[in-house]
């Protein structure tokens, strides 16, 4: 084994191998041996430091990844937290297709915040009442929705409309059919 790709190391006092480089590399790289191991090869006249023969990397920074995945699961969990009742809410107005009172009361939601309520201002409606929205058998229902309403100035007042709908079988959806109504809070 005279070969100049041999190598021994001087380890807790006695001469230890023959390694490869390869083998010295991960040894001094996985934390196995220290900087202050010495190394020799035939030719040599005396033990040479093994960080003349590889370079110690930097370690990994291990923690990056986890910390790195933790703030990207804080930042979805906060945009959830702010923006998931909202959307969810604005899905639900949208998206009714059974002819149900809660359909119905979802639907007259939607209108009321399309139009009847004023730009910029915001809308935060009472939760469903069943006693709240009548249904017939023509296909046809109306909605009484009950909200707090703050105007652009930020003034906040009781306000009550009475919404006309028409559910439309062929398409399962519900429609409004007249402008919603203000009424008494």
């Amino acid at each position: 084994m005279n070969s100049p790709e041999v190598f021994y190391l001087h380890l807790e006092g006695s001469q230890r191998g023959p390694y490869t480089i390869r083998h010295i590399d991960h040894l001094l790289n996985s934390g196995l041996i220290n900087e202050d191991v010495l190394y020799w090869r035939e030719g040599l006249e005396q033990w040479q430091p093994v960080t003349q023969l590889v370079v110690r990397r930097a370690e990994k920074e291990r923690w990056k990844m986890p910390a790195l995945g933790l703030s990207i699961a804080l930042l979805l969990g906060l945009l959830l937290y702010v923006f998931g009742p909202i959307t969810f809410d604005g899905w639900r107005e949208i998206y009714q297709h059974k002819y149900t009172r809660e359909a119905a009361y979802w639907r007259a939601r939607d209108a009321v915040r399309t139009q009847a309520v004023p730009k910029g201002a915001l809308v935060v409606f009472e939760p469903f009442r069943k006693k709240e929205v009548q249904l017939s058998k023509a296909d046809r229902g109306v909605a009484i929705l009950r909200a707090a309403l703050t105007d652009n100035s930020g003034a906040t007042r009781k306000a009550a409309w009475e919404v006309p709908l028409k559910y439309d079988p062929a398409k399962r959806e519900w429609s409004c059919v007249d402008s919603p109504q203000p009424i008494a809070p």
